[in-house]
């Protein structure tokens, strides 16, 4: 450690892993250590660090960072329910054409945005987060509901 900045985060040197016998040109980080409570787990907060080359404690409070942080991670979260559990681990689009693929992509982003949608109203209804709410449960439940596949392909 460098030294402790006023917002609990420090500065700190880290190198590439092929310098690190020489200790050659490292490089000056900002580590942000903070923990996430899990609502499945409330007697173990999950910690945190992060890491960044964003240095201005002042622009740029920890407390600001790691909640950003969460925050980008939750289009990777999107991206792995439209492609994983909505449409189907090896699953690939089956149109022919362009035309076709992109109706086909804006049908998976509409479901997506549907189920989404019914989950925000169910988190409303019961004052919870709807990040708290899990995708995958809430597509088996509308799944199941749904009485028959559609008989064409697109």
């Amino acid at each position: 450690m460098r030294r402790e900045l006023p917002d609990g985060s420090y500065l700190s040197d880290i190198v590439a892993a092929r310098d690190h016998r020489k200790r050659t040109d490292p490089t000056v980080v900002r580590v942000i250590e903070y923990t996430l409570d899990d609502p499945g787990r409330p007697q173990h907060p999950a910690p945190y660090r992060l890491i960044t080359t964003i240095l201005d404690h002042e622009a740029t409070p920890a407390t600001e960072l790691a909640a950003l942080y969460n925050e980008r991670w939750e289009i990777e979260t999107t991206l792995d329910e439209l492609k994983t559990h909505q449409r189907g681990p090896a699953q690939v689009l089956r149109s022919r054409s362009p035309e076709g693929v992109e109706q086909e992509v804006w049908g998976h982003l509409l479901v997506h945005h549907a189920i989404r949608s019914l989950m925000h109203t169910a988190a409303q209804d019961t004052d919870t987060d709807p990040d708290r709410l899990s995708f995958t449960r809430s597509l088996r439940l509308v799944r199941r509901q749904v009485t028959a596949q559609a008989a064409f392909s697109p």
